[in-house]
């Protein structure tokens, strides 16, 4: 029996899958196998026809399915231990010896004689094994880490007592990836944003002046915002050591505030971001721009990275990098501009969730909203000792840009359709400052420093503070304008890093870039 090549097509996404199973949801690599499968098996079925012969057509697959994913695991290698100053190079020390034994190997298996029956058995041997042990590893992945369904000690709030509120607010909150407050693109980045503070103010928001978001990575960021709540218990429950997001991704798919709000008659909508925290929220009534829903694009870009087609940015103007840039820019702008849309969809007061997976790079976007594509740095922003000269310290400058105006022209159209709206924007964490000359210190501080602005209809601004953080925006929003009692929590915050997500340290000091 021959079916080695279906095995070894498995076997890429399913390594990718098992390295990143703390990030990526299972649905994310069901595309890329149906690709890489059907591609195979379509390749297999047409050697066959021309060689007629299943046993050798199988083997030359398996042999060029194995090659095309192997090339970007021998680029790593090679770069690793020799520092060559021109990628170019590393790839053509690749490419010509690759080319070469494709060739014999192939002449050779076309004309060989010899029955290859027992060479296919080994084969089906290997190709069992390597699917079995990553399969292996992601089972006892998934045993370590189980998912616990958490009691829900979320406090609902019974609105059922409360005042019915006739001319409910719609409320729009509006999550920027890494967008810099205005103190740190002044002190670090040397750039002055106080064109977009000065808007906001002048349409009546609150813009808190030094707040801090209470953790360092967005899955807890935005798990801990929407339910109210600290998740610091979450090290006793999963372990000082884990890298599981999968209970704070429960968390967000099934959060208080949008619990609060459907019980008040609201109709709940997110925004597919792009990221598997915020794709698909089961809860809310509806998912938009949901464009690509089953892609996870951070599996195709590792898969690239892994394939021969890392090679063909050489030959080709960064093709598969482009496309990548260009659904980022179709997303952004299908979110942008469906939310100014989200009052002629419906008759009931809205809820609207959009996080926008920017100004974090990749940076698809020119000062102007110019389509350009920088190389996907996965947050890598500059070196410490050029972050000035960095072309992608200017590309998060540039994209922020843009994403101001867009902001500013959101804005304009809301509260012209409506005053009566509540509005919350609002970054997740701060962008990455390691490239500049600070102390950890003042590193860990910008990147805990956020943007975080108000609009509440009347301007009911009582309950904010400068130094508010995320864990009390929703707390504020219900107590003000919902006559709910939650109270306001103690403002911390504490920092972590993606190697040790729940391992905290609390920040007290604030003033640590002077």
């Amino acid at each position: 029996m021959v079916f080695h090549p279906i095995l070894i097509a498995l076997f890429p996404v399913l390594l990718i899958y098992s390295q990143n199973q703390h990030l990526v949801l299972f649905e994310g690599i069901i595309f890329p196998i149906l690709i890489i499968l059907s591609v195979a098996i379509v390749f297999w079925i047409a050697l066959k026809f021309v060689l007629k012969n299943m046993v050798k057509s199988a083997i030359i697959t398996s042999l060029y399915i194995f090659l095309f994913f192997s090339y970007g695991h021998i680029f790593n290698i090679i770069n690793s231990n020799f520092s060559l100053d021109d990628p170019t190079y590393t790839h053509f020390s690749i490419i010509i010896p690759f080319t070469i034994l494709v060739t014999i190997l192939t002449y050779y298996f076309i004309k060989t004689k010899r029955k290859l029956n027992n060479f296919t058995s080994i084969i089906n041997v290997m190709s069992i094994a390597l699917v079995a042990f990553v399969i292996f590893n992601i089972s006892l992945f998934t045993v370590q880490n189980e998912v616990t369904t958490l009691d829900s000690e979320n406090n609902l709030f019974n609105f059922e007592n409360s005042i019915t509120l006739e001319n409910k607010p719609n409320v729009y909150y509006i999550i920027m990836d890494e967008y810099a407050p205005l103190r740190t693109l002044e002190k670090i980045y040397e750039y002055d944003n106080s064109d977009f503070v000065n808007f906001l103010e002048d349409k009546n928001f609150y813009v808190a002046k030094n707040s801090h978001t209470n953790y360092g990575e967005t899955f807890l960021v935005l798990s801990s915002t929407l339910n109210m709540k600290y998740l610091n218990y979450l090290t006793e429950v999963v372990g000082p050591d884990s890298i599981d997001q999968r209970i704070p991704y429960q968390m967000i798919n099934d959060n208080l505030v949008m619990k609060n709000f459907k019980s008040l008659g609201y109709k709940i909508y997110n925004f597919d971001s792009g990221w598997w925290g915020t794709r698909n929220i089961q809860i809310a009534d509806e998912n938009l721009c949901l464009v690509n829903q089953n892609m996870d694009f951070h599996t195709l870009y590792e898969l690239k990275q892994t394939s021969i087609l890392r090679s063909v940015d050489l030959f080709i103007k960064k093709p598969t990098q482009q496309i990548f840039h260009e659904e980022r820019r179709d997303r952004i702008h299908c979110q942008f501009y469906t939310i100014m849309e989200l009052p002629d969809k419906t008759n009931e007061p809205i809820f609207a969730l959009m996080h926008v997976m920017a100004p974090h790079d990749p940076y698809v976007f020119g000062p102007n909203g110019e389509p350009v594509d920088y190389d996907y740095t996965f947050a890598e922003t500059a070196k410490k000792d050029s972050f000035k000269k960095s072309p992608n310290v200017q590309a998060y400058l540039d994209q922020s840009t843009y994403l101001s105006k867009l902001l500013k022209e959101t804005v304009t159209t809301i509260l012209n359709r409506s005053d009566n709206s509540i509005i919350i924007i609002q970054s997740d964490t701060g962008p990455d400052v390691t490239f500049s000359n600070l102390t950890d210190e003042q590193h860990k501080l910008g990147r805990m420093s956020i943007f975080n602005a108000y609009y509440f209809p009347e301007q009911k601004y009582d309950l904010l503070h400068d130094e508010i953080t995320p864990v009390n925006s929703f707390r504020v929003i219900f107590d003000s304008h919902f006559e709910t009692n939650y109270g306001l929590l103690d403002d911390e915050v504490f920092f972590s890093t993606y190697e040790k997500p729940y391992v905290f340290e609390q920040i007290t000091d604030y003033t640590i870039i002077p």
